[in-house]
């Protein structure tokens, strides 16, 4: 009988040991920030702009590529600011093909091209 509950209590202590580390981890992964997403900038020519097409549920896209020749295409979300060389707000039909840009952008989970800002060069 006495064996029986050093055992028992072998047990419990075993049990209560590997709860408290398994509730210690969970702990320290709810503890830790998100990482916020990395903002890039993207400096180049206007190749193509796409508007949006509610029909698809598409946002509009622009297409911009620089001196390297690299292309990238980025969605213009709706918290996307679009401005002139001077720094007022502009709409979206004022960027055309040829125009230079400097975009400020997040790579999304999806790993897509999130603008979040584009302004006109000159």
């Amino acid at each position: 009988m006495e064996m029986r509950k050093e055992v028992l209590m072998k047990k419990y202590i075993i049990l209560f040991i590997s709860l408290a580390f398994v509730l210690g981890l969970a702990g320290f992964g709810l503890g830790q920030p998100k990482p916020k997403p990395q903002h890039k900038i993207f400096l180049g020519t206007v190749d193509k702009v796409v508007p949006a097409d509610p029909t698809k549920g598409t946002k509009p896209e622009i297409v911009v590529v620089d001196k390297a020749n690299k292309s990238l295409t980025f969605i213009i979300t709706d918290t996307c600011t679009l401005y002139d060389a001077k720094g007022g707000t502009i709409a979206l039909d004022k960027i055309t093909k040829g125009a230079g840009v400097r975009v400020t952008y997040a790579t999304n989970a999806q790993g897509a091209n999130d603008a979040i800002s584009i302004k006109l060069l000159k």
